[in-house]
């Protein structure tokens, strides 16, 4: 199983793909749009995973690194919801690197 994580900022966001261990098995970095983040960014991550042959029963989570507040103008309970339905499995949301990473293979399957 996978993971997806996002290391957002303004200008150049970074998206990989985790394997349940951590390693990273995909990165690129993209644009992602503020007005439309979560649609942004599902269409994004959904691309990277098509193109590693991965689809929706292959990942487990999706994990944001952010200051959802600071940088978004959104509470992170609210962009941890709205990923969470946008993508159909568990959402962490914060801007502490490590803590995400945890949350994330926390959830690992």
């Amino acid at each position: 199983m996978h993971c997806f994580l996002a290391e957002y900022a303004p200008k150049e966001t970074t998206i990989s793909i985790l394997a349940s261990t951590g390693d990273v098995n995909a990165s690129r970095k993209v644009y992602i749009s503020q007005a439309s983040f979560v649609t942004d960014l599902t269409n994004k991550m959904i691309e990277l995973s098509h193109e590693q042959g991965l689809y929706h029963h292959d990942i487990f989570a999706i994990g944001v690194i952010v200051d959802a507040k600071e940088m978004l103008g959104r509470e992170s309970k609210q962009l941890q919801q709205e990923l969470a339905s946008s993508f159909g499995f568990t959402s962490v949301v914060d801007s502490n690197e490590n803590i995400v990473r945890k949350k994330l293979l926390q959830n690992a399957k």
